[in-house]
């Protein structure tokens, strides 16, 4: 049989071919076509190995099977290496946000100087990111007050820290690059 004629016998059961890669892809018609142009083209390659041309469609059948292994494995790993870049991704993206929240040096020296509850809210609900419900039940305070504690230690220690660090306090004091920071000379204000 020529090349040719192989090919037309081959086009011939496509409907079958591509029907039959379908089941073993749950049904997936987009799939089984891409499996099924690789197959053919497998096949115009390797046509010149195939000695008997009555096993041309289970010669055929064979070439599918690993056309559809190698398209399995190639799916499941893309889908490995899309699951690792979103982990990967998500990492980043967490470590970015606490890499954002390095904050001005002058706090925790500041911090020092209000009252302890204060100070303890603060770093309980801004630095550790405890919920505010967690907080106020362990204080024995119902979270309304704890809010409004909350409010008033942030409304004195922002305070303290415009009038300690200046302008460099009205942003958001992150990557802090004042002067008072590395002096820490006149913190007890």
């Amino acid at each position: 049989m020529t090349p040719d004629a192989r090919l037309d016998t081959l086009l011939a059961r496509r409907a079958e071919f591509r029907g039959w890669i379908a089941t073993r892809l749950g049904g997936n018609h987009a799939d089984a076509e891409d499996v099924l142009q690789h197959g053919l083209t497998k096949a115009l390659a390797s046509a010149h190995t195939l000695r008997d041309d009555e096993r041309l469609v289970p010669w055929f059948y064979q070439l599918l099977r690993h056309a559809l292994i190698d398209h399995v494995r190639a799916r499941h790993a893309a889908s490995r290496r899309e699951e690792r870049w979103a982990n990967e991704s998500h990492s980043l993206a967490r470590d970015n946000a606490e890499a954002e929240r390095i904050i001005c040096r002058c706090i925790e020296p500041l911090m020092a100087t209000l009252p302890a509850a204060q100070a303890e809210l603060i770093r309980r609900a801004e630095l550790n990111n405890e919920p505010l419900k967690h907080i106020a039940a362990s204080l024995g305070l119902t979270p309304n007050a704890t809010s409004v504690t909350l409010h008033r230690a942030r409304t004195t220690l922002r305070a303290k820290l415009i009038s300690f660090c200046g302008d460099c306090a009205s942003g958001a004091c992150l990557d802090c690059d004042c002067e008072a920071s590395t002096t820490q000379g006149h913190i007890g204000r």
